[in-house]
């Protein structure tokens, strides 16, 4: 069995400090979409020479120990040197996704988020980590909609994704109404992160930010509505 990947706590601290530190958490990007409105593998996409999954990997890699990429294309991702997992229910979406993260990991819950999020905002991860509470689900439920892809999972769920995709029920949005989810609002996301291209992601060609920096064509804060942000599944 692949378990998510962990490394020593005083190599993570010596890398990246103590102020990174999330506990009981395993990070987790998605990979496996078919990509067919992009007409490639948008993951492996260039932005500032980096590809798309390098830029969200980066910002995993400094706040989690435990770290977990689910993909349909094992093969392609050996470079970023995470462990790997398959979906159990193939072609079924980010549902399936967040299905073999929640079966996988050894901690109690997931952070999840997909591979074409390139700027994922390390202070938003933490606050939705850091909230207290036994809920199931963490969501940023910003003016445009709550993000199921930047979201924190508890595993204990998982039965409940499991039903859903065998009554082949795949939208995720249908998953939030059987669960006791924390709402965090565009005001609380605005008090912990200005950057509105924190859910920013990439569906098309024309979706690629133009180049160096947070901001991309087309963006603006508006009680954080965040245009070109889309929820998947």
């Amino acid at each position: 069995m692949i378990n998510e990947h962990s490394i020593d706590r005083d190599q993570h601290e010596g890398l990246f400090g103590k102020k990174y530190l999330i506990t009981g958490v395993t990070g987790v990007i998605l990979a496996g979409g078919l990509c067919t409105r992009f007409g490639s593998n948008k993951a492996l996409a260039e932005l500032n020479g980096r590809t798309l999954i390098e830029h969200t990997a980066e910002i995993l890699n400094q706040l989690f120990y435990n770290r977990l990429l689910v993909t349909t294309t094992p093969d392609v991702y050996g470079f970023l040197g995470w462990p790997e997992i398959e979906d159990t229910f193939v072609g079924a979406g980010p549902l399936a996704g967040i299905h073999a993260a929640l079966k996988q990991i050894r901690t109690r819950r997931a952070f999840i988020t997909a591979c074409d999020m390139p700027f994922p905002d390390a202070n938003l991860i933490r606050y939705l980590c850091d909230l207290p509470g036994e809920w199931d689900v963490v969501l940023p439920w910003p003016d445009s909609g709550p993000e199921p892809l930047f979201a924190v999972y508890s595993r204990d769920i998982f039965s409940v994704v499991e039903e859903k995709l065998i009554k082949h029920e795949r939208k995720v949005r249908l998953l939030f109404d059987d669960l006791r989810v924390r709402r965090v609002t565009g005001d609380e996301i605005f008090s912990v992160t200005r950057k509105s291209n924190t859910f920013h992601n990439v569906n098309r060609p024309e979706d690629m930010p133009e180049g160096r920096g947070s901001g991309f064509r087309g963006s603006e804060v508006q009680g954080f509505r965040v245009q070109g942000s889309r929820v998947q599944g």
